[in-house]
């Protein structure tokens, strides 16, 4: 396994090096854009919702909003919407 000059790790195939180095310094990612994301709307969102919004799949935002729980950064509002089936779900806010 290898590193970038920033840290991000890669396989030793030379599509996983390119895709780690396409990473470049100031792009945002996923996590970064779902925080973004709920700091800007002042209502909160399911986890499909911000899926949605931001064209990224479910799979990948779930995880994200663990990481960012976890450092303290979004929260559950308390409030409760649907899945697309039917199950309750937590809609989420930034803190």
């Amino acid at each position: 396994m290898g590193y970038t000059e920033t840290g991000i790790g890669y396989q030793s195939t030379d599509t996983s090096k390119a895709s780690a180095n396409s990473n470049y310094k100031g792009k945002l990612t996923i996590r970064d854009r779902v925080q973004q994301l709920l700091q800007k709307t002042s209502q909160a969102l399911s986890t499909e919702d911000i899926a949605g919004l931001l064209n990224v799949p479910y799979g990948s935002v779930q995880p994200r909003l663990s990481e960012l729980q976890n450092e303290d950064k979004v929260e559950d509002s308390g409030e409760r919407g649907k899945t697309r089936w039917g199950k309750a779900c937590i809609k989420w806010r930034a803190k």
